[in-house]
């Protein structure tokens, strides 16, 4: 008689009262370690651990007859509660090398018996050549065996006799059985494993490594607090929990925000370029317009429209980077300036200065150098706008010829600005460094009278540093020279400052060697957090 048929089964939607019924359910569930609710897979790891020492991780995989990697994320939320211990050992695994496999013993003993049974008397030479080990092998055995006191070597007038003076100590022929048996104890052998791993060839040494858990007192109390097998744990309510109505059958598992996740270091900017970023940001901030200069740039600009004479110290090899090839530039473009400049030079031109007294050279302004600071471009920028109300600044790399230490670098950041006005004055330069200092952070801010070559006043700007409890330079400034400016075509007053970039990001982040900076220590990088400190 054939089967009845099987009733048909419809599957029952889940209602609107049942999913209101499930969130108010999973709101109230309790948080936080104190209730912390195993899973069934955290359940069963506990149990297999309890009563046990440290196991193996693929001990505890095959009891459980899951996988390792299986066992990875269970394990991983135990020992973030503390409820087990899971430890890493390094294990070193002793091995023949390929000589020893090859010959079956050690060389030595090879020689030995060689030589007992060749009477227990040899001369040397006669040993090498019959010998039952390679060639290179006899030197170093015999004098391991004159050591042990199994041989004596004896010289005389027709060559160098060895004999046999001893027995060879049992564990020298054991040491090669039991390591190709694979079950050496290091301890016995350890003066023969001193030597065996310097001897190629003798000793395959591999290292491997060993994980292993072991139930804690708070992991063996959980697991006694709990009832029973806990129910299947999920992670997500899906399409498929709500359609079957399984959820009503499992455990959703709870988030803990105040547990430690692993850190994630995105990518981010350099420190340095940032605070360039910033003090861009100051000065366009308040009206000034950035502009651009050649990194390779003729001495003239460099020096000579700055009113540097050409045989200044500074523009020498020692502290200058010359070009070899090309040597120098053309100054054909700039016929005017470049004679009001000699002049100015030479006996003051129509500055009302006396000059330097020497015979200026042009094929000297001409030469080709990497620019030693960024006042080369608002010297162009002078000369470009004349004498129109402007205020100007630029950011670059400069270069100079300096010994690496931990405060100087031949290649590094310089900020230069200049305000042309007829109106302007010195006491407008102290407010407009003022401002930019305490944009940058630096509340106390002080100026001191000093001396540069083409200012005139001329100040320094320091800011207090609270680790070196006193004020530190950071800028300097000034007024430009009638010598610099008449030349160039303007008779305003023009103010101008420069300042290095990497000074201020040492002091910010207390960096004590600028080499530092551009070592690219991702350690540091990831730790370093940039803060803005300016409204």
């Amino acid at each position: 008689m054939p089967d009845p048929p099987a009733p048909k089964t419809t599957k029952r939607k889940t209602t609107f009262k049942e999913y209101r019924l499930f969130y108010s359910l999973s709101s109230q569930r309790p948080t936080g370690s104190a209730m912390y609710r195993l899973s069934r897979e955290e359940y069963e790891i506990l149990k297999a651990l309890l009563g046990r020492g440290p196991v193996e991780i693929g001990d505890l995989a095959r009891a459980l007859g899951v996988s390792i990697d299986r066992l990875r994320r269970p394990l991983e939320a135990l020992r973030a509660r503390g409820l087990v211990r899971v430890s890493v050992e390094r294990r070193e695994r002793l091995g023949p090398g390929e000589r020893l496999r090859r010959l079956g013993t050690l060389p030595e003993v090879l020689l030995y018996d060689h030589l007992a049974g060749a009477g227990g008397r040899a001369r040397v030479d006669e040993l090498m050549a019959s010998a039952p080990i390679p060639r290179e092998d006899v030197n170093p055995s015999l004098g391991i065996l004159r050591r042990l006191g199994a041989i004596s070597v004896t010289k005389r007038e027709d060559g160098v006799y060895v004999e046999v003076a001893g027995p060879l100590p049992e564990d020298r022929r054991r040491f090669a059985e039991d390591l190709l048996a694979g079950k050496l104890d290091p301890a016995r052998y350890a003066e023969i494993l001193r030597e065996a791993r310097r001897r190629p060839g003798i000793l395959e040494v591999s290292t491997g490594r060993r994980e292993v858990v072991e139930i804690t007192g708070e992991g063996a109390r959980v697991l006694s607090e709990a009832a029973a097998p806990p129910r299947e744990v999920v992670t997500a309510l899906t399409p498929e929990l709500l359609r079957t109505g399984r959820w009503r059958g499992v455990e959703f598992k709870e988030y803990d925000v105040s547990m430690p996740a692993p850190p994630v270091y995105g990518g981010k900017r350099h420190p340095l370029h940032q605070l360039i970023d910033e003090i861009r940001e100051i000065f366009v901030s308040m009206g000034f317009i950035e502009e651009w200069g050649p990194l390779i740039e003729l001495a003239f600009w460099n020096f000579d429209a700055l009113f540097q004479p050409q045989d200044h110290p500074a523009r020498e090899m020692h502290d200058t980077f010359y070009l070899k090839e090309p040597r120098a530039g053309s100054l054909d473009g700039l016929g005017e300036v470049v004679e009001r400049v000699r002049r100015t030079h030479e006996d003051g031109g129509d500055t009302g200065s006396r000059g330097w007294r020497y015979r200026w050279r042009l094929e000297e302004a001409a030469r080709y150098v990497l620019r030693t600071h960024t006042t080369a471009v608002t010297a162009r920028k002078v000369y470009e706008y004349g004498e129109r109300p402007v205020k100007i600044f630029a950011i670059g790399k400069v270069f100079r010829n300096e010994t690496v230490d931990y405060k100087h670098l031949p290649e590094f950041y310089n900020v230069d600005g200049i305000v042309i006005d007829p109106r302007t004055n010195l006491r407008e330069l102290l407010g407009v460094l003022k401002t930019v200092f305490e944009r940058l952070g630096f509340r106390r801010v002080m100026f001191r009278p000093s001396y540069f070559p083409y200012t005139e006043p001329s100040v320094e700007v320091c800011v207090y540093d609270e680790r070196a409890r006193g004020y530190v330079e950071l800028a300097g400034s000034g007024i430009f020279r009638p010598e610099v400016t008449i030349p160039l075509g303007v008779r305003w007053p023009v103010l101008a400052w420069g300042m290095g970039v990497e000074r201020i990001l040492m002091m910010r982040y207390g960096i004590e060697d600028i080499r530092q900076i551009y070592r690219n220590d991702i350690g540091w990088l990831r730790r370093v957090t940039y803060a803005r400190h300016h409204a």
